[in-house]
């Protein structure tokens, strides 16, 4: 599994999610200093790239199975070398969110790009481990994002920002470049024949239909983290719990890489079973534990209860995702997975601010738990019974 090109398209994964999440971080505080615009405003600057990355999901499957897969994770880090640019040249805020939703879709492609030329590397009978691995790559990129990018935006400005993005989305280019000399022609080739969908079957063409169900569940699933991201600061000053709660997505991260590395080898002896069922169960009891804080030593022991759940769940999913299509379907599998949980992502939110208006944070994660909990039964009746296993 450790071969060059699996190493090379990890790390291609995790620059991109560094460039993208050093924009995350930044580009709503900085849409309201540069543009004067409202806080909802400046978080359509943000939203607006979700959106984007959600529709070309669609188009990532059709994507690979009629290009290069080598020449679009080329053309992903040449455009985000550029994007960076054409937002410090931007003088209109309508044309600075116009920017950041065609910058979802060039990411909402690639990222799924990057993860075919990934999961293609690795041996069937090791798809979970790997497949973890990778994953971790996403959230190494996930977390270094945010800690580069807000201390360089309150110190240098959101220019500094921007050419950090730049230079990163270079050594991208670089680094997918090597992948062509690693002696494998997946790279220089299409994923699939074009033509490689039932007849008649129009949804094939778009998304991999084996992988819908655990997509959906996936989608259901991430509306719990999408909670902790937008409300974690509201439950901190719910309960006067200061700055301290800022290490919760630092103590998540290590708790997730650390976790996988071992989850992912039991997936692949023992089936997914045996780690999908208790990560809704630990999951659930994170975000119950998140409801309860009133310190922040409470709040760490939650983030690292969501890294053994949540966590797992994303890099477990993915791999069931993948498992349930034929493997010149990776990419369709993938782009599906992530369609679903971009969906997440976009509406969790507006759900969980529904329920924030009519209760608290507090009382928000504590609803959240149980209809995380209440998901753990819909993966029983949907695959467990199924005794699906990591060797097919």
């Amino acid at each position: 599994m450790w071969t060059r090109g699996f190493l090379l398209a990890c790390s291609g994964n995790a620059l991109v999610f560094f460039t993208v999440h050093l924009f995350l971080s930044t580009v709503a505080a900085y849409s309201i200093q540069r543009f004067a615009v409202g806080d909802a405003q400046g978080g359509a600057a943000s939203g607006l790239f979700i959106i984007g990355a959600l529709i070309a999901r669609l188009f990532a499957g059709p994507a690979m199975s009629r290009f290069s897969m080598l020449g679009l994770a080329l053309g992903m880090f040449a455009l985000f070398a550029i994007f960076p640019i054409l937002y410090l040249m931007t003088g209109s805020f309508e044309l600075l969110l116009a920017e950041r939703f065609t910058h979802g879709v060039v990411f909402g492609i690639g990222s799924s790009v990057t993860a075919s030329l990934a999961l293609h590397r690795v041996p069937a009978m090791r798809m979970a481990e790997g497949t973890s691995w990778f994953a971790s790559s996403t959230v190494i990129g996930v977390a270094a994002g945010p800690l580069v990018g807000l201390p360089l935006f309150r110190t240098f400005g959101f220019e500094a920002v921007s050419w950090a993005a730049v230079m990163v989305a270079v050594l991208g280019l670089v680094v997918i470049a090597l992948l062509k000399l690693d002696g494998s022609p997946i790279a220089a080739q299409p994923a699939a024949p074009s033509d490689d969908s039932p007849k008649g079957n129009w949804i094939s063409r778009f998304v991999e239909p084996a992988a819908i169900p655990i997509s959906i569940i996936g989608a259901a699933w991430t509306l719990g983290y999408a909670t902790i991201v937008t409300y974690l600061n509201g439950l901190a000053n719910e309960r006067d719990l200061g700055t301290g709660v800022s290490w919760f997505f630092l103590v998540y991260a290590v708790v997730t890489i650390a976790s996988r590395q071992f989850t992912g080898r039991l997936m692949d002896r023992k089936g997914f079973n045996i780690v999908l069922i208790p990560a809704f169960v630990v999951f659930a009891a994170g975000l119950f534990t998140l409801s309860m804080a009133q310190n922040v030593a409470t709040v760490l022991i939650a983030a690292a209860l969501v890294g053994l759940g949540q966590g797992n769940l994303l890099s477990a999913g993915q791999t069931l995702a993948i498992k349930q299509a034929e493997r010149h379907r990776i990419g369709f599998a993938v782009s599906t997975f992530f369609l679903g949980i971009d969906a997440g992502m976009g509406t969790g939110p507006v759900i969980a601010g529904a329920i924030v208006a009519a209760t608290s944070p507090s009382a928000t994660f504590g609803i959240v738990s149980l209809f995380v909990l209440a998901l753990t039964a819909v993966y029983v009746a949907v695959f467990a019974r199924k005794r699906q296993s990591a060797r097919g």
